[in-house]
């Protein structure tokens, strides 16, 4: 008990004597107090005091300090020229070649056919037919067939319907292969024949107008090159009228 009082007693010293180093009980030698290390830290010997102007002048460093640096100024590169435009050749301007019309009328039907290939063949030269007929009779008939027997069967049938007044016109015919059934001064006896063979149960009947047909055929292409040409044309068409007409 005695050694434990003892060490006891020397702790409460040894904590005692720390405790007296650490405040500087023992002078300045050992650890330095609180305030003095403040005192130190400050070193008042070294501190100035500042006018106004001084201060600004802080003051206005410390906001361009702060301040950003104002961004680049990017300068775009220049846009290419646009390439130069294409030249285009202008035309040559269109030469215009004054028309004229001639007409050459009461032409038959060669006449008319043979007048207009004439003129069909010349340069920048057209042809018009106006055709007229003047009506003399009726004409009652079935249209052409395709082959002669077919035509002879079908006069076969009508005639076994019992009419026989008809007749097949040959391949050498104005209209071959076409069967007639009569041909008449007015348009009244055609349609009353009609409706005679048509009764007997003939069907396919028709009426066709026939007579004197005349042509007059207009003649149009460059001026200068028509008036030669149609100077021919009337000394070969002499039987023909010529007339004048618009282009």
């Amino acid at each position: 008990m005695p050694i434990l009082r003892f060490l006891i007693i020397l702790l409460v010293l040894v904590n005692a004597i720390a405790l007296a180093a650490w405040q500087g009980w023992f002078g300045q030698d050992g650890t330095r107090s609180e305030p003095e290390r403040v005192t130190n830290q400050l070193k008042p010997e070294q501190i100035q005091v500042l006018d106004d102007a001084a201060v600004a002048a802080l003051q206005a460093e410390a906001r361009s300090a702060a301040a950003p640096a104002p961004a680049p100024v990017v300068v775009p590169p220049p846009e290419p020229a646009p390439p130069p435009a294409p030249v285009v050749e202008a035309p040559p301007p269109v030469v215009s070649v004054p028309k004229a019309c001639v007409a050459f009328a009461g032409l038959d039907d060669e006449a008319a056919d043979r007048l207009t290939r004439q003129a069909l063949r010349e340069p920048d030269f057209t042809a018009r037919d106006k055709a007229t007929t003047d009506v003399t009779s009726w004409w009652v008939h079935i249209p052409a067939h395709p082959t002669k027997d077919a035509a002879e069967r079908r006069a076969s049938e009508i005639r076994a319907k019992g009419w026989n007044d008809l007749f097949v016109v040959g391949e050498n015919g104005a209209r071959p292969l076409t069967i007639s059934l009569g041909l008449f001064k007015s348009e009244a006896s055609a349609k009353e024949q009609v409706r005679r063979i048509q009764a007997k149960g003939v069907r396919g009947v028709v009426i066709e107008e026939r007579g004197d047909t005349t042509h007059r055929i207009e003649i149009s292409g460059p001026a200068e090159a028509l008036i030669e040409r149609a100077a021919e044309w009337a000394g070969a068409y002499a039987g023909a009228t010529r007339e004048d007409c618009l282009p």
